[in-house]
């Protein structure tokens, strides 16, 4: 069987690719605008999100089951997460005055929050909007928190105020799609590949 064939790609979201030719198309203009080093960056990060985009994950069993049954509508977040933060790194935006940094932080927890919900609601088990929102935030506050130490040993980081404010709108970003999720999973179209990709129970005989 060919690495990819075309039933792969008729699964794949036209969101997820338009996100992908506007990050190229960002990487190009900094190139032809001579910042070179962020050119080689974006192109560098476009070529993760097409790692993580490309590959049929739905027929891959050495996946965990949740990931393969993972909505191919979510590979958009990845991309977009990466595009709204180019121009920060590529243009500076980061180190200006104004509310870009925070949003940054608030969409990106959006977006991750909304992936981690998807792989939590993978095993189709009846989960309430509260216990959802909770989940989220806590997986916002361990992903905020992670980026901040990582900022912290590369240099990146600011005072401590923006340290506690991008952890704090990271983890509200990420409460509230956990939030939504509950409402979007009804209306969500089950992937004729999930059953399949979650694992089967066992019975023994007494």
């Amino acid at each position: 069987m060919p690495l990819l064939t075309k039933a792969d790609l008729r699964r794949h979201s036209w969101l997820g690719w338009a996100s992908l030719s506007a990050l190229a198309a960002v990487a190009m203009a900094l190139w032809l605008t001579g910042r070179h080093g962020a050119a080689l960056g974006t192109g560098a990060a476009l070529l993760g999100c097409l790692g993580l985009v490309l590959p049929p994950r739905e027929r891959m069993p050495i996946l965990p089951w949740r990931l393969r049954a993972l909505p191919r509508s979510l590979d958009a977040a990845p991309v977009l997460g990466t595009l709204i933060s180019s121009p920060g790194y590529g243009l500076g935006w980061f180190y200006l005055p104004g509310p870009y940094d925070e949003i940054v932080h608030l969409v990106n927890g959006v977006l991750a929050g909304a992936v981690f919900a998807a792989l939590l609601q993978a095993d189709r088990r009846r989960r309430g909007v509260l216990q959802l929102a909770v989940a989220g935030a806590a997986f916002g506050l361990a992903l905020g928190s992670g980026w901040e130490v990582f900022e912290a040993l590369t240099g990146l980081i600011g005072d401590w105020t923006d340290t506690w404010t991008d952890v704090l709108l990271t983890t509200l970003g990420a409460t509230f799609a956990g939030a939504l999720a509950r409402a979007f999973d009804g209306r969500r179209k089950q992937p004729s590949y999930r059953a399949a990709a979650m694992p089967r129970a066992r019975w023994h005989q007494p």
